[in-house]
């Protein structure tokens, strides 16, 4: 039983063995100087070790309490956008930009197609990875370079470390942001399936991409849909407590004010969808059509 308790609290953070060794080791070290003291001022050695074996359980409950509580308090802490902050204005007296002598006009040439990034937002369960990997197959059919970001898999590897509180994800929209930048320089079409709750998230991230770069096509569906839809079992597990800050339950959804691309999953099919987003690449001369297909939109 015990074990069990120990193995829970040591998965749910990481840093409690730390914790306890730190406040062993130190009670340790106080209290030998306890037993010292009380043995030099009354001369009786007995009673200097009863005092400091009850300072050593008592003040070690005490101090492992303490330092639990302020664990948890982010008094005092600059937060990681600050220290984001300061880490850029100590980085930028001796980092400059490199640039080399092809341009992302030249990789936008030999690749025939202008490089942009496609925004997908909404609800988990909305039908984003849905319609991405649909519009990434027919932008690969047309002969274009595309590739898809999805939330999951880049929080299984350049995102990891990251959790869901409102701080990191404003932190994975930046990373990925700067990622689809990258892959727009480099001549390819990006596009990226995230739930991207925060108005300000996705505004930083258009800033970061670039406006004229960066298509927002928000995918509306009602939380009741997404909850029928939902594969996964994250709905549930948010109602039941198994998850916190889970958008559509515990955490809000900032509902795009004016995207670029409005579809809605809710009674509108795949297909349909799909024709709305074609319909406005084309359009926009974003892309260029095969003659074949021009009758298809």
């Amino acid at each position: 039983m015990i074990t069990d308790i120990i193995l829970a609290a040591r998965k749910a953070d990481p840093l409690i063995k730390r914790n306890l060794l730190k406040t062993i080791s130190w009670r340790i070290v106080g209290s030998i100087d306890t037993v010292i003291l009380g043995w030099l001022i009354t001369g009786n050695f007995t009673f200097g070790a009863k005092i400091g074996a009850t300072e050593l359980l008592t003040k070690m409950i005490l101090y492992y309490g303490h330092e639990r509580l302020w664990q948890g308090l982010k008094f005092g802490l600059p937060s990681r956008k600050a220290k984001n902050e300061l880490t850029r204005s100590a980085n930028s007296s001796y980092l400059f930009k490199q640039s080399g002598k092809i341009t992302r006009k030249d990789r936008e040439q030999l690749n025939g197609n202008a490089a942009f990034t496609l925004w997908f937002t909404g609800l988990s369960g909305s039908g984003k990875s849905t319609l991405a990997a649909e519009i990434e197959a027919w932008l690969f059919q047309q002969g274009l370079r595309v590739y898809i970001l999805d939330g999951d898999n880049t929080r299984l590897g350049i995102n990891s470390d990251l959790s869901f509180s409102d701080e990191d994800r404003t932190e994975n929209i930046r990373r990925v942001a700067e990622i689809c930048k990258l892959f727009n320089d480099a001549g390819t079409i990006v596009i990226a399936a995230f739930i991207s709750p925060f108005a300000a998230d996705r505004q930083m991230a258009r800033q970061l991409i670039g406006t004229q770069n960066m298509v927002e096509v928000f995918v509306d569906a009602s939380v009741e849909t997404c909850k029928q839809r939902d594969t996964k079992g994250l709905y549930q597990k948010a109602l039941d407590g198994k998850l916190k800050n889970f958008t559509g339950v515990s955490s809000p959804y900032e509902t795009p004010s004016n995207p670029d691309i409005w579809v809605s999953t809710d009674n509108c099919g795949v297909e349909e969808n799909l024709q709305q987003i074609k319909k406005y690449l084309s359009q926009t001369a974003l892309i260029q059509l095969k003659p074949a297909n021009l009758e298809a939109v």
